[in-house]
C-alpha cells in the first residue's frame, strides 16, 4: 500500500473512526458469541447478521490499520514553493469561461470537492502535479477538452 496523505484533521478524523469500529467490533463479537450460544447455527438468523457486519467492521478496520501505518501528515512536507504538490492551495481559471476557484490537494481519503479538497488521484487533481504559476494545460475528459492556467500556487497553513 502506497503513502495515505492526510491533513491532521482528516488524520484525527480516522483515528476516531478506527476508535469507533475498535468499540463495535468488541460489541459484535459478543453478540455473535451470545448468538452461537442459542444453538443450531444453520438457522440463526441472528448469529449469521452479527457474523456479516463483524467481518463488515473487521475489513474496515484492517483497511484503516493499512492506511494509518503509512500516514504523511501534508502539513509537514517539505513543498518546493510555487508547486503543485500535496498540501498546496491551487487557484485555477478555465481559460474559456475565465471562471476562477481554487483547490487544496489532498489525498483520496479527505478528498470533497464541495468543501474545496480535491484528491491528487483525480484526473485534475494528477494534471495538476507540478503545475507552477502561470502555467497552462489542457485536461482531456471523456466527451469534452478544458483548458485552465494555473494562478497562483500557495503553500496551505
Amino acid at each position: 500500500m502506497g503513502d495515505t496523505y492526510l491533513t491532521k484533521a482528516g488524520l484525527e478524523k480516522l483515528r476516531a473512526e478506527h476508535k469507533s469500529l475498535l468499540a463495535q467490533k468488541h460489541q459484535l463479537t459478543e453478540e455473535v458469541s451470545k448468538a452461537a450460544a442459542m444453538g443450531d447455527l444453520r438457522e440463526n438468523a441472528e448469529y449469521h447478521a452479527a457474523r456479516e457486519r463483524l467481518q463488515h467492521v473487521s475489513s474496515r478496520l484492517a483497511e484503516l490499520d493499512a492506511k494509518l501505518s503509512h500516514v504523511k501528515i501534508i502539513d509537514e512536507l517539505a513543498i518546493k514553493d510555487g508547486e503543485a504538490r500535496v498540501g498546496t492551495q491551487v487557484t485555477l481559471e478555465d481559460e474559456q469561461t475565465k471562471e476562477q476557484f481554487s483547490y487544496l490537494l489532498v489525498g483520496p481519503d479527505e478528498a470533497d470537492p464541495q468543501q474545496g479538497k480535491l484528491s491528487i488521484a483525480s484526473p485534475l487533481g494528477k494534471h495538476l502535479l507540478g503545475k507552477k504559476n502561470g502555467e497552462k494545460f489542457t485536461l482531456t475528459l471523456p466527451k469534452t477538452m478544458v483548458s485552465y492556467r494555473v494562478i497562483t500556487v500557495e503553500r496551505q497553513t
